[in-house]
């Protein structure tokens, strides 16, 4: 009878059993699925009103003539010259650079000697303090990696030693005397030979550059009068020729230019006078920048001239340029519009989750966009510890948040 009261139960009980657990497991995954909180990281993001512009760089430029034969450049890239200084020196020949260069090597010896055996030159415990300042500016242009200032230091050094060994030995002194004569005579015959050398200088005071491109006579600051958006793409079209033995250009002002086309629905945020900050893709910098000229509209476009005095090796070469002009920038924590709430005092903000729990942090707008504010921590006053900050976890999806409240 019990057998038969046990099997009963356990035909009812069982499928009982296995329903519970069906629903038990279904509620845990439809509680899993419906979780009502849904979060994102605060982060420090940028948002800007800009505008994307092509156009020319216009400068006041003068190409300066080469010469044929073997040119050797005496001026870096971007370097500053005045008028009349050494641009470059051109050799008839191989065997006139082999000159020079003996020359040269021959005047740093001389000189080297020179100083060792002039009278005035330092003794005794002045000479030890500058070898000895000499061995230490050897070790530091070493250490820095410093190779021009590695080989001024050598120089003095040599020079240095030579003095001493001139003093202390009178065979030495006999020595140096004798060389030093010799190399006067060396110096002075090598100088006779310069025929075939000649000497390119700067027509104007300016910045060098190697780099011409054709364009230094056909855009010209008083190319820019009246130019139109035509005139500007007809550039593009150009391809001008550049001379073989042309050695390079001097940008003579530090004014330039950078004529854009602009779209007729953007024409009035552009004032003569305006500041505006220019992103320049190929330099993947922005820089600040005058509105010079704002043209007439033509077929619903019109050329703006926007003008700067910021000009090095990097910007001296710019020609044909795209990029974009920043009206509007701003930097703040970006968050998704869904998050921003309004709490029961009133203010504007974001739950933030802290300790597991929900946390009001207010905040003021600073700019917007389809999706998403930018934002910055608002507290009433100084003691007010309720900050936003980048790396916050917001609480985005949720019903009836409040101070305190579990989150998780």
């Amino acid at each position: 009878m019990n057998q038969q009261k046990a099997s009963i139960f356990s035909r009812v009980a069982m499928p009982l059993v296995i329903l519970a657990i069906v629903v038990y497991l279904i509620s845990s995954a439809w509680i899993g699925l419906r979780d009502p909180y849904q979060f994102t990281v605060a982060y420090i993001d940028t948002m800007e009103t800009s505008v994307e512009v092509s156009g020319w760089v216009v400068r006041s430029e003068q190409t300066v003539a080469g010469s044929q034969g073997m040119v050797q450049l005496k001026r870096d890239e971007g370097e500053r010259v005045g008028k009349g200084q050494e641009l470059a020196v051109v050799y008839q020949d191989e065997s006139y650079v082999e000159n020079q260069e003996e020359l040269l090597q021959t005047k740093n010896d001389l000189g080297a000697l020179q100083y060792a055996t002039y009278e005035e030159s330092p003794s005794g415990v002045s000479l030890d303090e500058q070898i000895l300042s000499a061995m230490i500016g050897l070790r530091e242009a070493s250490s820095a990696g410093d190779f021009s200032g590695l080989t001024d230091q050598a120089a003095t050094y040599r020079k240095l030693a030579l003095r001493r060994e001139y003093l202390v030995s009178s065979e030495a002194k006999a020595q140096m005397d004798q060389a030093a004569a010799e190399l006067t005579e060396k110096y002075e015959a090598l100088q006779v030979d310069q025929t075939g050398v000649t000497a390119i200088t700067a027509p104007e005071a300016g910045l060098f550059s190697s780099y011409v491109d054709g364009y230094e006579s056909l855009l010209t600051p008083e190319s820019l009068e009246n130019l139109s958006p035509k005139d500007l793409e007809a550039f593009s079209q150009l391809s001008p020729q550049t001379s073989e033995s042309c050695l390079g250009k001097l940008v003579t002002s530090s004014t330039w230019y950078y004529a854009i086309t602009v779209p007729e629905e953007v024409i009035g945020r552009f004032g003569v006078g305006d500041s505006v900050d220019v992103f320049f893709d190929s330099l993947s910098q922005t820089l600040s920048m005058t509105v010079h000229q704002v043209g007439e509209t033509q077929e619903g476009q019109a050329v703006v001239v926007l003008t700067s005095t910021e000009n090095d090796s990097q910007t001296q070469d710019l020609r044909q340029e795209s990029g974009r002009v920043i009206f509007y920038s701003s930097e703040g924590i970006r968050v998704p519009k869904e998050a921003l709430r309004v709490n029961a005092d009133g203010e504007q903000g974001v739950y933030v989750v802290v300790s597991q729990k929900a946390k009001f942090r207010p905040v003021s707008i600073l700019a917007e966009d389809e999706n998403s504010y930018l934002v910055k921590a608002a507290p009433t006053d100084e003691t007010d510890t309720r900050e936003l900050k980048a790396g916050d976890e917001i609480i985005l999806a949720a019903e009836e948040l409040y101070d305190g409240k579990v989150v998780r």
